[in-house]
């Protein structure tokens, strides 16, 4: 029986060709796929720590005197960016000295060393009693505080009634 299949495979025209577009597609769809769970999972980290930051300043901004229910957005422009150790090696040959870096990795992955969190662009403010410039300046001066951005990187706005 399986002599009749080779058979019959090995009389169609450009069998190889076949093959291996076959091959080449069930190759690129498991990269894409995995790419796509990777950038998920990564997505995933990004908007938690926004979330985190978000909520962090939503209830420090409803504790401040004069200030109600809040909201608070934060935009962002990049992932987490991932810091690799490195291994310096240096080595003399004739009088010449050459150095070489070369990546740390342990279990076939590189050792990451500091993970810097996602880059703000800027945060939106919207809470009730932000009508009242002193207020206004608080919600700014706890958003700079707590996220290290620029007074002009925060929008307050009131809340509607």
């Amino acid at each position: 029986m399986l002599k009749r299949i080779y058979l019959k495979l090995k009389s169609i025209k450009n069998i190889e060709l076949y093959v291996a577009v076959f091959v080449a597609l069930a190759v690129l769809a498991i990269v894409l796929i995995g790419g796509t769970e990777k950038k998920s999972l990564q997505n995933a980290d990004d908007n938690s720590y926004i979330s985190q930051m978000e909520h962090k300043i939503c209830n420090v901004v409803e504790k401040i005197a004069g200030c109600g229910k809040a909201t608070v957005a934060i935009s962002y422009s990049s992932n987490e960016e991932k810091q690799y150790a490195y291994e310096t090696e240096i080595s003399t040959s004739g009088g010449v000295v050459k150095q070489t870096d070369s990546l740390v990795s342990v279990k076939g992955e590189p050792l990451v060393t500091k993970v810097l969190p996602p880059k703000i662009l800027g945060v939106v403010v919207v809470a009730q009693g932000a009508d009242n410039p002193i207020v206004r300046m608080k919600i700014v001066d706890v958003v700079v505080t707590l996220l290290g951005v620029s007074t002009n990187d925060v929008q307050v706005f009131t809340y509607k009634s």
